[in-house]
């Protein structure tokens, strides 16, 4: 029996490459953005990521989340009574790991988040929302991307 998992293709994307630290998801590259929202953008699959935070003592911390989508970015939902939110007012890193897809394809995204504080970005978020249950009053940040990963494995 074979436990080896050969990497068929992987695609990644370092902002920092070319000399900026940050980006928007509809700066990403085609290829990777399309990948990323076959795995994010589930239709009533509940929490697609999980979204990784550090907490006061440096460890990571994860939650299941639902990115939200709208023209040029990719937010989440964080409710204030949260370990997530009080991570995120101290550090503003982020990990987030889809759900494996099929033949395990992966995705992650990594970089910092914004809290959204403009009412009309807020409502525009809030209306692109496709889950049923949310609190629309809880804070809102963009994924603000460094880096972006996606591995297909396989023969």
């Amino acid at each position: 029996m074979n436990f080896v998992s050969i990497v068929r293709a992987q695609l990644e994307y370092n902002w920092a490459f070319w000399g900026k630290t940050m980006y928007h998801w509809g700066d990403t590259p085609e290829p990777i953005r399309r990948i990323g929202e076959s795995l994010l953008k589930r239709e009533n699959q509940g929490e697609v990521a999980l979204f990784a935070t550090v907490n006061s003592r440096g460890d990571p911390a994860l939650a299941p989340v639902c990115p939200i989508f709208d023209e040029s970015s990719i937010y989440v939902l964080v409710a204030r009574p949260t370990a997530k939110y009080q991570h995120l007012l101290r550090n503003s890193r982020y990990a987030m790991h889809a759900q494996v897809g099929a033949d395990d394809l992966e995705f992650q995204l990594s970089g910092a988040c914004r809290f959204v504080d403009d009412e009309s970005e807020r409502q525009r978020v809030i209306n692109a929302i496709s889950f049923p249950d949310f609190d629309p009053t809880d804070p809102i940040v963009e994924l603000l991307i460094e880096r972006a990963l996606t591995v297909v494995y396989g023969e």
